[in-house]
């Protein structure tokens, strides 16, 4: 028989659980999991995620769950991302979602989904389909994971997630675990499926629909799929939760103290300062207060037009100094202006849309071998909208040369520095990824040779290519210095980048300080640009595997492979992103490079014992590889494993194995990106003498900022810090990791109850970072070597400002990290009365170390924070009677809290702030009805419409803002119905 490498037959899914506490279709009756096969019993062996040799399921040493595409549907989940992020061993720590993606900088681009196993990030987990590496895909030059888009939900089966690091096994990135997606193919006829999901709320509705044609056939079977996938934007306004930033702020007695907007008479939304003119001296040292223009005439009355015993004389009428007191009661700090219309308009979740064919198929050529191929095809759009805060410098002089070129140029009774700050909604972006991946190969068995019988063989071509158009909106770098400083109208004069005929902007008028533009502003300071991102992956591999020769505990397995592996990437942003044209925000030169790596493996299986006294069955697994990957060299893996069965209903494991991971080609590659900062976000420098007084920094660090020039005052006010990141091609290696685990595993006899215990122990040392520019001013200022570390040639420092001008945070080998818990799944199944079959499902994962080091004095344990919870769960029960079945779920996410790293309270302990998060609980109930050719579902999601927990974001004087936090644990569309409809011809 031709055996197909990734494909678990249903007896493989409901052993899954008994040995690796897995989760079988909700609809499945399993048999009693404590029962084994009897002797003289045919179990099927097949090749189970994890290993490479032929076995039964029962006899996996490698903990696995088997999560079903059935179950995600009944809970409501309409794409791969959900059902994979959902598992508890992801859920804990923060993943990479289309909602994270387009509101931070993440690897693939905006749009983008991924899995992260462990919080080790998604670079640290591999991904397969059907048992074979996916290319990645994405935009930008951080493309190096497989995209959860370009796999829709209808075509998957089930899911492999294996627990363990395994490059050994698959080689580079398996170090936190593989996750092998496994894709239907038992089905004739033609299948159609639609799915619709409806938020109480508007914004954020889901749509999908699928067709699918089979063909089983004497000598093979072909299937052809194909899905549309809709989402639509959901916006911060449109849920309460998103929509108002408050502090969340308390008296010590509890009493809530945010600050109250005199004009409404409610909490004060907070979000981004806007339509401000900040106010500088001609040192550039802040001053208090800030003039705003009283847009509602509701100010006027409510607070004096300059505050008691200081003001700004000469301000036009309808301006107002606020924000100058330090009682975050007083009235003017309840008018400051936060929360702009274009924030309420800015994307929370993206419009994204998806467009997917898949195809496979197998043809026996003879009895000995067959032919097979795949062929995925996705294109996945992506639009998000945006906002952003820009801003410029003026001199004002009492009676100065600037008349005409600014309203605010004279009547100031002295010599003051103006920065004006709009907001503007011309902050769009979108994606478009085109897929592509291929896969041919035969496989069988080698016929009458005796002496081979038993043997299979496999060889394959895999070739994956993603092409991503990137486009977004921009405001020009030359356009703002242009009017910067100004003394005169700089009409007729030609701006040297954008070319573009220069304009007078209005910057400290109403209206341009509310982002109302006038057409020839308006195309003078914006543009809009696209880069284009290439990916490119060929894997050539083959294997071999059957029994070597027999123990008396039974046959010796093997499996001996090569794989050969090339991967090329080519980022080029847009023109205007090149000429470094982009006014603070990002900007790169062109990612373009490639790799190759050659590896051969072999994996032994060896009996020890058999039905002896407290040993029913033994048996040890080795697996070994070597690895040569042109960016580093050469590197060897192994993985030593233990299945110890005592007694029938009780087993034992352990695996003990070491990974690695080669760098990413961004990682190698990445061409000079810059960025920025403020000064206050990297400078410890900054008030040392005040901050060395209230113990915020070490006496070292004060003598070397005084060492430095810095004046015990420095305000740090002035230009932002310009930070460039590389590639570290020649100076990376490969990462290295080793994983540990230890799983007990009871089936009792006496019920239908499957419970499994694992402890899971991974160590990754010289992981592939970015100190970040912060870490590398702080060290170079704590060290006893300052100023010659070497950490101090990566920044400098103006000396006639004190400012810092730059800094070089390249990709390094520094980091260490080590995640350490337990998992704990539980299946119990029971009969009730009127033959209802109720099957009750728990898994749960506690997290007891989550750290990482990137100095030995800089070890932080992340376990427990805010988006990194200690613990997660998910309990799901089910009730089927004939084509009846009920589903209630529950996703848990626990307590977390910073409280170890941020002070709860301000220094005097008047003001305590909210920086934790409560236990969080998500239901889901469903009822699903089945009919001969078709079947329909509907439930509810988040049935009591949870709202995502509310944390306070800063604790200084003009930042204490709170909101929902952003984190991947969250729900943030609410309560929602949903529909399923399966039609089979």
């Amino acid at each position: 028989m031709l055996h197909q490498r990734g494909r678990l037959l249903a007896s493989t899914i409901i052993a899954g659980l008994a040995t690796s506490a897995a989760l079988p279709a909700l609809a499945q009756t399993a048999p009693a999991a404590g029962a084994s096969a009897p002797d003289n019993a045919e179990v099927e062996a097949v090749v189970v995620t994890g290993s490479r040799i032929k076995r039964s399921a029962f006899n996996s040493p490698d903990p696995i769950q088997v999560i079903s595409a059935e179950q995600g549907q009944l809970r409501g989940i309409a794409s791969a991302t959900g059902l994979l992020q959902s598992s508890t061993i992801a859920s804990g720590s923060p993943q990479v979602t289309a909602d994270i993606s387009s509101a931070f900088v993440t690897d693939g681009g905006p749009g983008s989904e991924t899995v992260s196993l462990r919080g080790l990030g998604p670079n640290r987990t591999l991904v397969l389909l059907n048992g074979r590496r996916a290319g990645p895909a994405g935009t930008r030059g951080g493309v190096s994971a497989f995209d959860l888009n370009v796999l829709p939900l209808s075509v998957i089966d089930h899911v492999d997630i294996l627990k363990d690091g395994a490059s050994s096994i698959y080689g580079s990135d398996a170090v936190a675990g593989v996750v092998n997606i496994i894709t239907k193919r038992n089905t004739d006829g033609i299948d159609a499926e639609m799915f619709y999901s409806q938020p109480q709320k508007h914004g954020g509705e889901q749509y999908s629909a699928s067709a699918s044609f089979a063909k089983t056939f004497d000598r093979g079977f072909f299937s052809l799929s194909y899905e549309y996938y809709k989402k639509a934007e959901q916006t911060r306004g449109q849920r309460s939760y998103t929509n108002c930033g408050r502090q969340y702020i308390t008296d010590a007695s509890g009493k809530r103290k945010d600050t109250i907007d005199p004009r409404t008479g409610k909490i004060q939304c907070q979000d981004l300062l806007y339509d401000q003119i900040w106010l500088y001296d001609a040192n550039f040292s802040g001053l208090d207060g800030k003039l705003q223009y009283d847009y509602t005439g509701k100010i006027a009355g409510l607070i004096p037009r300059a505050p008691a015993g200081g003001g700004y004389p000469g301000a036009p009428a309808g301006f107002y100094v606020v924000g100058y007191s330090d009682d975050p009661s007083a009235p003017d700090r309840g008018v400051l202006d936060y929360n702009s219309p274009f924030n309420l308009a800015t994307s929370l979740s993206p419009r994204t849309e998806r467009n997917t064919v898949f195809a496979q198929g197998a043809f026996k050529i003879n009895d000995s071998v067959e032919a097979y191929g795949e062929a995925l095809l996705n294109r996945r759009a992506t639009k998000t909208n945006g906002y952003r805060q820009f801003w410029s410098y003026f001199y004002t002089e009492t009676g100065g040369p600037n008349t005409g070129a600014d309203p605010f140029s004279v009547g100031f009774s002295g010599d003051y520095i103006l920065s004006p700050t709009p907001v503007t909604n011309h902050a769009r972006d979108g994606q478009r990824v085109d897929y592509q991946r291929y896969v041919g190969g035969l496989r069988g068995d080698f016929g009458g040779i005796d002496f081979l019988k038993g043997w299979d063989w496999d060889v394959f071509a895999q070739y994956s290519h993603s092409k991503g158009l990137y486009s977004q909106d921009v405001i020009l770098k030359d356009a703002v210095d242009s009017n910067a400083f100004r003394t005169g109208s700089c009409a007729g004069q030609v701006t040297p980048v954008s070319k573009k005929q220069c304009v007078d902007v209005a910057w400290v008028s109403p209206d341009f300080l509310a982002g109302k533009y006038t057409p020839e502003e308006e195309a003078f300071l914006f543009d809009t640009e696209t880069g284009k991102t290439i990916y490119k992956q060929l894997v050539f591999e083959g294997s071999v595997s059957g029994n070597l020769f027999k123990l008396p505990a039974g046959d010796v397995g093997v499996a001996l492979g090569f794989h050969y592996r090339k991967d090329s990437i080519n980022d080029t942003p847009g023109p205007i992103t090149l000429a470094g044209n982009i006014w603070n925000s990002s900007a790169a030169g062109i990612t373009k490079g490639d790799d190759l790596a050659r590896e051969v493996y072999g994996e032994l299986s060896i009996p020890i014992f058999r039905d002896m006294f407290l040993a029913k069955n033994v048996e040890l697994s080795l697996s070994g590889r070597h690895t040569k990957v042109n960016s580093y060299g050469e590197d060897d893996t192994y993985k030593i494993g233990l299945n110890w069965q005592i007694v029938p209903s009780l087993r034992l494991r352990a695996t003990r194995g070491t990974s690695f991971r080669a760098p990413a080609l961004f990682e190698l590659y990445k061409n000079a990106q810059t960025a920025f900062a403020s000064q206050r976000s990297v400078d410890p420098c900054i008030r040392w003498g005040q901050n060395l007084a209230q113990g915020n920094i070490t006496q070292r660090v004060a003598d070397n900022c005084r060492a430095s020039g810095v004046p015990e005052t420095y305000s740090g006010a002035g230009a932002s810090v310009t930070i460039v990141s590389s590639g570290g091609k020649g100076n990376l290696v490969a990462e290295t990791s080793l994983a540990k685990t230890y799983g007990v595993i009871w089936t009792p006899k006496f019920a239908d109850l499957q419970m499994a215990v694992d402890y899971f122990d991974i160590n990754v040392k010289n992981e592939v970072s970015q100190l970040g520019a912060a870490t590398i001013v702080s060290q170079c200022l704590k060290s006893l070597n300052f100023p010659n570390d070497k950490l101090c040639s990566l920044f400098t420092r103006n000396p006639g400002s004190h400012l810092i001008t730059n800094i070089t945070n390249n990709y390094i080998n520094i980091a260490q990290q080590i995640n350490r818990g337990i998992d704990l799944t539980v299946r119990y199944g029971q009969q009730l009365p009127w033959d209802i079959r109720m099957t009750t499902e728990l898994q749960s994962t506690w997290q007891l170390k989550d750290t990482e080091a990137k100095f030995a004095d800089t070890v932080i344990d992340q376990n427990g924070f805010v988006g990194d919870p200690d613990w997660t769960g998910q309990l799901n029960i089910s009730f089927q009677k004939g084509p009846w079945t009920g589903f209630w779920g529950v996703d848990m996410i626990g307590k977390a809290s910073d409280a170890e790293t941020e002070l709860d309270r301000n220094t005097a302990g008047t003001t305590f702030y909210k920086i934790h998060t409560e236990f969080t609980a998500y239901h889901n109930v469903s009822l699903r009805r089945e009919f001969d050719d078709w079947s329909i579902t509907g439930g509810v999601s988040n049935l009591f419409d949870e709202h995502p927990p509310a944390l306070t974001i800063g604790q200084g004087k003009y930042d204490m803002v709170g909101t929902s936090v952003q984190s991947s644990q969250y729900d943030y569309l609410g309560r929602r119905l949903f529909v399923n409809i399966k039609a089979h011809f």
